[in-house]
């Protein structure tokens, strides 16, 4: 029988869908699919993460809402969504963790897998320790980013499949997922509603607070 490990802070509400506790301890939308925020598929993967970890609050990052620069996380904020909004050629991990590390109080470090099974690894390792993970996939001419939320396992506690939250998809609805990396076979598959492509896993990014 498939079990399914998800990382606490998150419950499905009939009418509003996922949702995550922010900052202040108030209920807030977990998932943002590009265009609602401005931002690369990387920052829309930190943010969620931030507000899953509920280190920051929803009313700092909406649109319409001015960022106040004066503290740590504003500085973070303003950086990530008004100056690093579009990135054609993607967001390394790696200035990544350090933009996060020099304009807030977090710990930010990229996660550097040797192989696909190690990748797996670190993934169930932050999601058993109740924390999302950025992770990075692609292909021959893509590559994206997202945040892992939950594992999969089938009867014998192998992974089967990695639950993310992907940006480049619709809200969930009826899950706490919109994608899921496929790692049952020997050809990894990224999945969502309206897609799916082969894929392999890259980078990871792990966010904590000091």
């Amino acid at each position: 029988m498939a079990t399914i490990q998800i990382v606490s802070n998150l419950k499905l509400h009939p009418q509003k869908g996922l949702l995550s506790k922010d900052c202040t301890g108030k209920w807030i939308n977990a998932h943002y699919q590009q265009g609602d925020l401005d931002g690369a598929c990387a920052v829309y993967s930190v943010i969620m993460n931030l507000l899953i970890l509920g280190m920051i609050e929803k009313e700092k990052i909406c649109v319409y809402n001015s960022i106040d620069k004066r503290t740590r996380k504003g500085k973070l904020l303003s950086y990530l969504l008004e100056k690093q909004g579009l990135v054609r050629d993607g967001y390394c991990f790696r200035t990544l963790a350090k933009d996060i590390r020099d304009y807030a109080n977090f710990t930010a470090n990229q996660k550097l897998a040797k192989s696909r099974e190690d990748a797996i690894n670190i993934i169930q390792t932050s999601v058993a320790n109740d924390s999302p993970i950025i992770i990075s996939v692609f292909g021959e001419e893509w590559a994206h980013a997202l945040l892992a939320i939950g594992i999969e396992y089938n009867e014998n506690d192998v992974p089967t499949k990695i639950l993310c939250l992907d940006p480049g998809a619709p809200s969930p609805i009826c899950t706490y997922w919109n994608c899921i990396i496929d790692v049952s076979t020997k050809t990894l598959w990224y999945k969502t509603e309206k897609s799916q492509t082969k894929a392999e896993l890259g980078d990871l990014l792990v966010i904590s607070q000091e």
